[in-house]
């Protein structure tokens, strides 16, 4: 352990900051979480909270290797954090379907079918449109087959952001409310303005999503991660779920703990717009009526949307700030932000106390590989 390292201050409450916090105070180093409204208020508050390390962004290349060990964390953490805290994230295991309509969508889905299933702790396997069925009697009829990953699972996103949270302050971090509006160098530490007053610790973390852009004036640094918009509709259904997450191109859907049918998602450059769109809710509808045409008679309960940071390569951004010994950067995880969450707050809490991290794949993470192509 370093140990001129006894506290530090994490920018941002959301998922990123609040994992970092909690892996910080596990080590005994007393972490101040600054958040400028509440913990889980943007992006980690609103998200599905799905847990499939097998495909999307970043997988199976280059990212494989590090979404399966943040999902293992997640196994592992789920009853740490419920006896710790005292909130239940309500991670759950289930089957997903990945359904192909086309043979476009066949040969979209099986392209890495055989590298998935030589990954332990899941089963993937190609299964063909009558087993579709009997699994879920109630999917779209021009469904020809599906990817059936069994392993996969997913958690409420605020109630484990909440979780994090609160773990990390019975372990004695704290969280103050404030804007933070610069960031300078303090002897060897860092000096951290909230409002009106400047805050030095030992050691910092940008970990405010969409927003960390905002620290290129304060760092000298290339913080390219730009707001991602994603709309959710909540649906209920009486007297019928899910038995299965479906999925099909970049939406979903799947019964909740809170029992509701969550569908999603939007993929939105807008800027730093928030607000729920009838457009949004137009286009999750019409995905999830082509999965599931029964769901048209299920009643929206709510409509929210949340800006996810996205950096230029789709993969998030760990590790120390060019040209600064004792500021980090962790942020930038687009759609996979709660999964990519435990393997992101592990290595940056293993960077600050040991200047690396066993964590995988951070390779491909480090800040300065956007310094090296805006210096080119």
């Amino acid at each position: 352990m370093t140990t001129h390292v006894r506290e530090a201050i994490i920018i941002g409450g959301g998922v990123a900051g609040c994992s970092t916090a909690f892996f910080l105070a596990q080590e005994g180093i007393k972490s101040t979480i600054v958040e400028q409204e509440s913990v889980g208020s943007h992006a980690s508050g609103f998200a599905f909270g799905g847990l499939n390390p097998l495909d999307g962004t970043g997988t199976p290349y280059p990212l494989l290797e590090f979404s399966v060990h943040c999902f293992r964390a997640h196994r592992t953490l789920a009853p740490e954090l419920l006896a710790l805290s005292g909130v239940d994230n309500q991670f759950y295991q289930r089957p997903r379907l990945t359904l192909a309509f086309s043979d476009t969508d066949v040969a979209r889905i099986t392209e890495h079918l055989a590298i998935q299933q030589q990954v332990a702790d899941f089963t993937v396997n190609w299964i063909d449109a009558d087993d579709v069925f009997r699994l879920e009697p109630d999917i779209s009829p021009d469904c020809v087959g599906a990817v059936l990953t069994q392993g996969s699972g997913a958690v409420e996103g605020y109630r484990h952001t909440l979780a994090m949270a609160t773990a990390a302050e019975k372990l004695g971090a704290e969280v103050i409310h404030g804007k933070v509006t610069g960031i300078q160098r303090s002897g060897d530490g860092v000096a951290v303005s909230v409002g009106g007053n400047t805050m030095v610790t030992d050691v910092a973390v940008l970990a405010t999503g969409p927003w960390c852009q905002e620290a290129e004036e304060w760092t000298g640094a290339s913080i390219p991660v730009v707001p991602f918009k994603g709309q959710i509709l909540r649906l209920q259904l009486e007297n019928r779920e899910l038995q299965t997450t479906l999925g099909w191109g970049k939406s979903y859907a799947a019964s909740k703990p809170d029992g509701l049918i969550w569908a999603g998602t939007t993929e939105e450059h807008v800027g730093f717009d928030d607000q729920p769109t009838p457009q949004g809710r137009d286009a999750v509808m019409a995905d999830l009526l082509r999965m599931a045409s029964f769901l048209s008679e299920a009643q929206l309960v709510q409509h929210t949307a949340c800006l996810r940071p996205l950096t230029p390569d789709g993969l998030p951004i760990v590790g120390r700030v060019p040209g600064w010994d004792n500021l980090y950067l962790c942020t930038g995880a687009g759609r996979k932000g709660i999964l990519w969450s435990t393997g992101m707050g592990r290595a940056t809490a293993d960077m600050i106390l040991r200047g690396h991290s066993e964590v995988p794949g951070l390779e491909h993470l480090r800040p300065e590989r956007f310094s090296a192509a805006t210096d080119s």
